[in-house]
């Protein structure tokens, strides 16, 4: 009789993530507009450049199917991770004012690729581990993500100085091509045998139906999209930062440098909170940490106060993340053939609160200052907080085992 397979670690997912850390959150948001800048791109040009190589996020998953058939998750991991590594190479000699649209293009086709490395880690989540184990790699994974961004970014901008940039392109393709090989080392069963399309659009659909009709996995996803727990209000900090009488080399240190460290840190605390929790309450209860890290921000327009604020707001944003990712991941369920497809999709849902609340955010500055954007950023948090627990509270639910989460609903479900 064959050996069950053995799951591997949580803490490995922290490291298969790195390929999407070092290019999306290391190079994309962080190395990528400043060394256009330095090239003496528009700012302007540099913000519509941004937007467009950002799509992925948005429309990756139109492209995440291709991870739930022939191959095993873990071989995509990898070519996706050699894919990334490769276009790295092509496009960073590019980085500067002669080559924008090429090198936009490039940057826009690497990233549908780096893309998948998400979509493959979230599949082999739900595929490889116990419902338990899957709230900690969840913590893991945004701990590499975020921290492995912070990381990346600094390792990009000390290199740019020093080595060309098509040098600099080759150290990243190192960097991201070879934490992808680890995944050989994960455990992963054959692949069903399927078709590369046919009758899939009709099993993808079946699939999303049945989240549909599944209260608890329903309610999961409306949650997701609610306007809590996004951590919106970290990309409008360093512009406010004046406010507290905190000067750039401030800003740089606490948001950029200490930044990665703190959100790894939030991340990583949601592995200590039990892997049996209902992780809708939990998500809702790390939004309102979130909550509070704005409200000390409101205390007083001093430096000690940013400084205090942004560190507590920082690490609760990790904390956030971390949690919506378990939640899609307990979403996804592991009953669920195209798990990268469906991840991929719960991946873009959550983005639309992030979107939205920035914007909202924006506009409580704008109507009334530094205090509006912090208290329309901790309404948000508060109020969703608040809607769960009542919900919680009126239908007598309890902290309930993540086995149950696709069982069929009960007396205590919510309708």
């Amino acid at each position: 009789m064959r050996e069950p397979l053995k799951p591997p670690k949580p803490w490995l997912f922290s490291v298969l993530i790195l390929p999407l850390g070092i290019v999306v959150v290391g190079f994309n948001f962080t190395a990528f507009p400043l060394l256009l800048a330095q090239a003496g791109v528009p700012v302007g040009r540099i913000a519509s450049i941004s937007s467009i190589i950002n799509l992925p996020g948005v429309i990756g998953f139109l492209f995440a199917p291709v991870v739930d058939i022939k191959l095993r998750r873990r071989t995509w991991l990898v070519l996706t991770s050699f894919g990334t590594a490769l276009s790295a190479c092509l496009y960073f000699p590019l980085i500067g004012a002669s080559h924008l649209v090429l090198m936009t293009a490039l940057i826009l086709a690497g990233g549908l690729i780096t893309f998948l490395v998400s979509a493959a880690c979230g599949g082999l989540i739900v595929k490889t581990l116990s419902e338990s184990a899957q709230s900690k790699a969840a913590a893991w994974i945004m701990a590499g993500q975020l921290g492995g961004g912070a990381l990346g970014a600094a390792a990009i901008l000390w290199l740019a100085t020093r080595v060309p940039l098509a040098t600099v392109g080759v150290c990243v393709a190192v960097l991201v091509a070879v934490p992808g090989l680890l995944a050989f080392t994960i455990p992963e069963p054959l692949p069903e045998s399927s078709p590369w399309f046919q009758g899939r659009l009709p099993l993808i659909g079946r699939e999303l139906l049945a989240v549909v009709r599944s209260p608890l996995r329903r309610w999961g996803t409306l949650l997701l999209l609610a306007p809590g727990g996004t951590g919106a209000a970290q990309s409008l900090l360093p512009a406010i930062a004046s406010h507290y009488g905190v000067g750039t080399s401030g800003v740089l240190w606490m948001n950029g440098v200490a930044g990665g460290a703190l959100l790894a840190l939030g991340s990583l605390s949601g592995a200590v909170i039990p892997g049996d929790w209902d992780r809708r309450l939990t998500y809702a209860a790390a939004g309102f940490t979130n909550a509070l890290a704005a409200i000390i921000l409101l205390a007083a327009n001093r430096p000690s106060v940013y400084l205090a604020g942004t560190a507590f707001y920082l690490v609760t944003a990790g904390l956030c993340w971390a949690r919506s990712t378990a939640l899609m991941v307990e979403i996804v369920g592991v009953e669920t053939r195209d798990a990268s497809t469906l991840y991929s999709v719960l991946n873009a849902i959550v983005t639309i609160p992030l979107l939205f609340m920035i914007q909202l955010d924006g506009l409580g500055f704008t109507r009334f200052g530094t205090r509006g954007l912090l208290w329309t950023d901790a309404g948000a948090n508060l109020l969703v907080f608040g809607a769960v627990a009542v919900i919680f509270m009126a239908y007598g639910l309890r902290l309930r085992p993540v086995a149950d989460s696709h069982a069929e609903p009960s007396a205590t479900s919510i309708p």
